[in-house]
């Protein structure tokens, strides 16, 4: 698959005006027996004199296409150039093979995709598939072994493959059409369809029933190969929409490079932020026993050399069992003001039922405010323990840290930037 680099159309057939809008219409395949307008939706008589209008199949701007291919598009394949004219929209329902823990069956589901026609000037073709998932480019065969639906849903089109599993089998409905056709294609027209996968590709069998459902008037075989969007790129590239559809792309990618980078170092500090950040400023042990409802406890000085964010923890690293308490403690400044708060309910029960060890216990609490002077300060801190409990035995330690980071702020501004992220994500290609 290989580009060219100038703008080489196929010769046209037919030029004429469309007779619904108006706009230039061209015609390239020589079999063609009518053309939908790709601008109004009217289908016209390709052969007639008038071009009249035979039907309309609705506004084409409500079937907008997947990506940057468009009709009159030409592209390079295998050495040889092609020209896009004519694109179908097709809603499939459908039963899905699935397979999950031994188990297997069918699930009914709906799918939407476009199927675009693509000509050669020595008039052969092939169908490029379009959907959310990625392209397949889809081409005609002759089986050695044709067949439809089989009642034991299982499939093979030639003698060297061993009959594969149906993955997908059902219906689909032509929602929209632009560009030419051999035959009049209305919206609502259905056809059915099978297929099964054989070393990474697809093959499938797609029927139409006649207009009373009961005879089959059309067969056709398709093999279905992947092609990544990038080699898809490459052989438009001689349109010069592409040019301007990689530049914008790079311009998001750009964008989604410097936003995604911007993310992962907020996640990483928002992790940071979870580890207890900061920096000890000051670290004292209590014993628990002293601590008592009435009388305070007053910690040494500690002495902050400047503002900022503050975290007060007040942790138990050790205590009796079955016991709990609820300690207060109250910041003061130089001037015996009280400048914030922090208390705790902490307990330590264990114990044994129906044969198995349990414990619950919460030996930790901590609280994060800001201090705007410095100065030198004390903690009061009190105790009160349930009525009917002895007071617990231990040690209750005080951390004070500052330079903190605060994960709420991390957390609202990865939330913020992931919208614009996954805006670029989705135009960056």
């Amino acid at each position: 698959m290989t580009a060219i680099t100038t703008q080489e159309k196929l010769a046209s057939v037919k030029q004429f005006n469309c007779t619904g809008c108006g706009a230039s219409l061209s015609v390239i395949n020589p079999r063609a027996q009518h053309i939908a307008c790709q601008y109004c939706g009217s289908v016209l008589d390709v052969n007639s004199e008038d071009h009249k209008i035979l039907s309309a199949l609705g506004k084409p701007d409500r079937y907008s296409p997947m990506s940057f291919i468009r009709l009159g598009m030409t592209a390079v394949f295998n050495d040889k150039t092609y020209q896009v004219i004519a694109r179908t929209r097709l809603r499939m329902k459908y039963k899905e093979y699935w397979a999950e823990e031994g188990e297997t069956g069918y699930s009914n589901e709906v799918w939407i995709f476009d199927e675009w026609l693509l000509i050669d000037a020595n008039r052969t073709y092939f169908y490029l598939i379009e959907d959310k998932e990625g392209y397949l480019i889809s081409e005609e065969i002759i089986p050695e072994t044709p067949g439809l639906l089989p009642s034991n849903l299982r499939m093979s089109f030639f003698r060297q493959q061993s009959p594969q599993i149906v993955r997908e089998y059902g219906d689909a409905e032509i929602i929209h059409f632009e560009g030419e056709s051999n035959y009049r294609i209305t919206t609502g027209d259905h056809l059915r369809f099978a297929m099964y996968r054989d070393r990474g590709i697809e093959y499938s069998v797609e029927w139409r029933m006649a207009d009373g459902g009961q005879e089959i008037k059309e067969i056709e075989f398709f093999r279905e190969v992947p092609v990544s969007r990038r080699k898809l790129l490459e052989a438009f590239s001689n349109n010069e929409e592409i040019e301007k559809l990689k530049e914008t792309e790079g311009n998001w990618r750009f964008v989604f490079n410097v936003i995604g980078l911007t993310w992962l170092a907020l996640a990483g500090l928002l992790l940071y932020s979870f580890m207890g950040t900061g920096k000890v400023i000051f670290e004292q042990n209590i014993q628990i026993e002293d601590l008592s409802e009435t009388q305070p406890v007053m910690t040494g000085e500690i002495a902050v050399a400047g503002g900022g964010l503050f975290r007060l923890s007040l942790e138990v690293p050790f205590m009796t069992q079955n016991t709990e308490f609820y300690a207060f403690a109250y910041v003061l400044d130089a001037d015996s003001g009280v400048v914030n708060t922090v208390e705790g309910d902490f307990y330590y029960y264990e114990g044994y039922e129906d044969g198995e060890h349990w414990t619950e216990k919460e030996l930790s609490s901590s609280t994060v405010f800001r201090l705007q002077q410095p100065g030198n300060y004390r903690l009061n801190l009190y105790k009160n323990v349930p009525e009917n409990m002895i007071s617990p035995q231990g040690e209750l330690r005080i951390v004070l840290k500052r330079d903190i980071l605060i994960s709420r702020y991390f957390i609202i501004a990865l939330i913020v930037l992931a919208i614009p992220l996954f805006i670029a994500y989705s135009r960056k290609g």
